[in-house]
């Protein structure tokens, strides 16, 4: 596998300006292959290493963006130097100062009560799973053999759980609901490019519906890369997680390469040859 061209072009003619470099990436479906327990999503451990390396290039700065808590994301990733975002763009830390979102605390606390609403009306569902984050209630159904012949029907039933400045979205096998808040996974994507400072790039890769918001978010100006099939904002597409294996070391292979010209094009021989002594 080879970058899109499109994309080819544009990180050649960034590293050969040496520009900045924000590489987000979601987690799930993304980093790590999609499992029927999400407890079992692992990051492999050469997946990692990549990361590592890439982001200790000059100018390149790595950050990972999920709905996960931070917490759970943390203890997945384990990239030395990367910063994390959890919870669709809540929460953003390890890129200067700690951020989360000032309505956190409120939003925790209705996140109890609809988590406890969504695990009575879902008793009688063998094999759905109700996850409650701190600003958020994924319901999983993954492994709910009845709801997976009809998901809509679930999601009927648990739009009438909603409170004011609650919303409902979709993702692989789940319904979240979600706060009502203009505020996703673009958002701290965007927050970290202005932490990174002016002219830095922006390359996201995702693969679900969040990170169909983000593609959204962000627009033409970021290099956006949609992992799988289906409709899609981003610009490039690849795939799957192997995939994106191939387009990270194409990344750090023109990188490395345009450092590499520079630094020859500063340091040039001295000639061999000595002016003739004057007679």
């Amino acid at each position: 596998m080879s970058l899109p061209s499109g994309l080819r072009r544009a990180v050649t003619a960034s590293a050969a300006r040496g520009e900045k470099w924000l590489i987000a990436l979601d987690f799930d479906g993304t980093l790590a292959r999609l499992r029927r327990a999400r407890s079992a999503a692992r990051l492999p451990h050469g997946r990692r290493l990549m990361l590592q390396r890439l982001g200790r290039l000059p100018g390149v700065r790595v950050v990972i963006v999920s709905g996960r808590e931070l917490a759970d994301l943390r203890r997945r990733c384990r990239i030395r130097g990367a910063a994390l975002s959890g919870e669709h763009g809540m929460s953003l830390t390890g890129f200067g100062r700690a951020w989360s979102h000032p309505a956190t605390a409120r939003l925790h606390r209705e996140s109890a009560a609809l988590a406890a609403a969504a695990s009575r009306l879902t008793l009688g569902m063998p094999g759905v799973e109700i996850e409650r984050k701190r600003t958020s209630v994924s319901v999983h159904w993954r492994k709910a053999p009845a709801v997976r012949r009809d998901p809509e029907g679930l999601g009927r039933a648990l739009s009438g759980l909603l409170r004011s400045g609650w919303r409902l979205a979709g993702g692989k096998c789940v319904w979240e609901l979600r706060p009502g808040l203009a505020r996703g996974k673009g958002d701290a994507i965007l927050l970290a490019q202005r932490r990174l400072g002016p002219g830095a790039r922006v390359l996201f890769i995702g693969d679900d519906a969040t990170d169909e918001e983000g593609f959204r978010k962000l627009g033409r100006a970021a290099w956006t890369v949609r992992v799988g099939p289906g409709e899609t904002a981003a610009r490039w597409r690849v795939a799957g997680p192997v995939d994106v294996d191939a387009l990270l070391v194409e990344l750090s292979t023109a990188r490395r390469q345009a450092g590499l010209s520079s630094s020859t094009s500063r340091t040039r021989p001295r000639s061999s040859t000595r002016r003739a002594p004057q007679r």
